[in-house]
């Protein structure tokens, strides 16, 4: 079983069938995001995702897995499904909307799987803007999908109640959720200033061992040290601290 944190998963790198078909693309505006989840417990995320591939490509007949984006709550890795194209996941709704699906059973929430959730939403958000919604496959037809315990995450406004494991600074989870808002109105780069460039410097540290200066100073080596970690995720690479880099730089 796969234990490394977060981490980009694309189509290519899983095994991805091919169908021939081309994927749409979308031609409308996005309103929101449906959250699913695949069912199941106690197998590798990378071969449950083979399974709904192999079932919806082979079986259904679809031009590919349904699902836009998958998440893992076992190993917090973030898989590549449709991605940025239609995705085929809840009927009657796919061409205004996005999907994510957990990968298991939603009764079984992680916080990995929570925090991999959230950094899709983010990204998703960062795209398409922030008047996505994000909702539940049972809120669009008779159906369990995506499981209670996950259902009520999403309705109670998806909240973080653990601090991940990694962090060794005495920084609660409600700051990083404020910083991570505040990072999306005025993002970090190059010139900034202050005990927030500190914190980044701190985390950088120990996320890549970048061997930074903690002076508060947003300078080259500090940029250069974001970079490097953006390009290890699938953030874009603009040495610009945001809210997705922000979640990243925080998730085991």
């Amino acid at each position: 079983m796969r234990t490394v944190g977060m981490k980009y998963i694309s189509r290519d790198e899983w095994g991805a069938l091919d169908s021939g078909k081309a994927l749409s693309t979308f031609k409308r505006s996005l309103e929101g995001v449906i959250v699913h989840h695949t069912t199941g417990s106690g197998v590798d995320p990378w071969q449950r995702i083979k399974q709904h591939d192999k079932y919806h490509v082979k079986t259904r007949g679809w031009k590919s897995i349904a699902y836009n984006w998958l998440v893992s709550g076992e190993t917090g890795e973030i898989f590549e499904g449709r991605g940025w194209k239609q995705g085929a996941a809840t009927k009657g709704h796919n061409s205004k909307t996005t999907s994510i699906s957990y990968i298991g059973s939603g009764d079984d929430l992680t916080e990995k799987g929570k925090v991999a959730i959230l950094s899709v939403v983010d990204i998703l958000r960062e795209k398409y803007g922030d008047h996505l919604w994000v909702k539940c496959h049972r809120d669009f037809g008779t159906t369990y999908c995506p499981g209670d315990m996950l259902a009520e995450w999403i309705k109670s406004g998806m909240p973080l109640k653990e601090t991940p494991n990694s962090l060794d600074l005495q920084i609660q989870l409600e700051d990083m959720e404020s910083l991570s808002a505040d990072f999306r109105r005025k993002p970090l780069h190059r010139g900034s200033k202050g005990k927030n460039v500190i914190t980044l410097q701190i985390r950088l540290n120990k996320r890549i061992n970048a061997e930074l200066v903690c002076d508060g100073a947003y300078g080259r080596l500090t940029e250069k040290a974001v970079r490097e970690f953006q390009s290890m995720y699938p953030i874009k690479v603009d040495g610009r601290v945001g809210p997705v880099t922000w979640r990243y730089l925080w998730t085991v």
